[in-house]
């Protein structure tokens, strides 16, 4: 297997806010590929971090790239992405990432003469038109696969592709892999909050678009021991935005985190509240159909923490399945976060048989396989 190579190209819009260790659906498939035996090429454009050496085993390579200064011009970049990567002559497979690393991803995969998986997690409507949009659509005409974070999100992708019915798309999950941990942190200290207190989380970018102020308007008619922690990883960004909804402030009810925390940290906090918020605003059909691609919620979820959701079509499997509170308004927030405090053993049961079950990866990832290796003799599950 030494010489069984796979290129695995990392490259949305915004890489250091779309880290690939913030896209479950993404790291996943790169360690799933490993674990069969797999040597990968991991192409990133995002700053390095330490962490990536404790999350992908030594089959994986790490690689790092820099552009020179042609990054404002757009035709020039194009092409100059094209002649960097037109000699890579060692793949068997390429996955690509992002509207321009499904453009790198469908080069080098033209060039080795093998079959080019594309892994949408934007609709392109979301980035509007532009030399990538355009060339996102030509790769993804020519890809043996289109992978989403939820199959709600397929027939939406196609039509805005202008792709048709029969092209091939599958489902995985954007749920991290949970593994046990040793971490042991005593976040009533680490937070500064009072230890009779009930905490429910939101874990994330702290933007309207999340409905912070709507969430933060709740929190005055919550129950006397339920308490707000807000989380993100950008302090300067998140100090700022505290400022601007200083007026909404409940002192001794929210509290604000601000460091980067590791995976292990991440999910102990998260485990630590009795519940987290995927809220969103409609902006699009990027939140429209968030479903299961929700990072925030399918993270709570495999940490069996439920969720305060916004009621979305796509977010309906969280009434189905029990695995939290659905809201339609603001003042709905209230009555969610005592009927989860009241429940909460019976949802956390419910969240974990739900990600064991309806919501695995590994199926997900079997049945993408198998689907794969029907179009073009490549089973990535052996590796032949």
């Amino acid at each position: 297997m030494a010489n069984k190579k796979i290129a695995f190209i990392h490259y949305p819009y915004a890489v250091n806010a779309a880290r690939i260790d913030s896209m479950p659906f993404a790291l996943n498939s790169i360690i799933y590929l490993a674990k069969y035996g797999w040597e990968i090429d991991l192409y990133l454009w995002e700053n390095s971090s330490e962490k990536y050496r404790e999350l992908f085993p030594e089959n994986v390579t790490l690689k790092y790239l820099k552009e020179p200064n042609i990054r404002q011009f757009g035709r020039a970049r194009y092409t100059w992405l094209k002649f960097r990567f037109i000699r890579n002559k060692k793949y068997h497979c390429v996955f690509g990432v992002g509207q321009i690393g499904a453009y790198i991803a469908w080069v080098i995969s033209k060039n080795n003469y093998c079959p080019f998986i594309y892994l949408n997690d934007e609709f392109p409507s979301f980035w509007g038109d532009s030399i990538w949009s355009k060339s996102e659509k030509l790769a993804a005409k020519e890809a043996a696969m289109l992978i989403l974070p939820d199959s709600q999100r397929i027939n939406q992708l196609l039509e805005e592709m202008n792709l048709p019915s029969s092209t091939p798309a599958v489902g995985l999950p954007n749920i991290p892999i949970i593994k046990p941990s040793e971490v042991k942190i005593d976040w009533y200290k680490r937070l500064g909050i009072p230890h009779d207190s009930i905490p429910f989380l939101h874990a994330g970018t702290l933007e309207d678009w999340a409905q912070i102020p709507e969430i933060l308007c709740s929190v005055p008619s919550w129950p006397e021991k339920a308490v707000l922690i807000l989380h993100s990883r950008d302090r300067e960004k998140v100090e700022s935005y505290r400022q601007q909804l200083s007026h909404l402030d409940v002192p001794g009810k929210v509290f604000w985190s601000y460091n980067n925390l590791s995976e292990d940290e991440l999910h102990s906090l998260i485990k630590f509240c009795c519940a987290s918020f995927a809220l969103y605003r409609n902006t699009g059909p990027n939140f429209k159909y968030v479903g299961l691609s929700s990072g925030k919620l399918m993270r709570g979820l495999a940490c069996g923490c439920p969720v305060i959701a916004s009621n979305f079509t796509s977010l309906a499997f969280v009434k189905e399945y029990q695995l939290g509170v659905l809201v339609n308004h603001s003042v709905e927030i209230s009555k969610a976060v005592e009927e989860i405090i009241f429940n909460r053993d019976i949802y956390t049961n419910k969240c974990l048989d739900f990600c064991t079950d309806i919501a695995s990866f590994e199926k997900a990832w079997s049945n993408f396989c198998h689907q794969l290796k029907e179009i073009t003799q490549l089973d990535l599950m052996s590796g032949e």
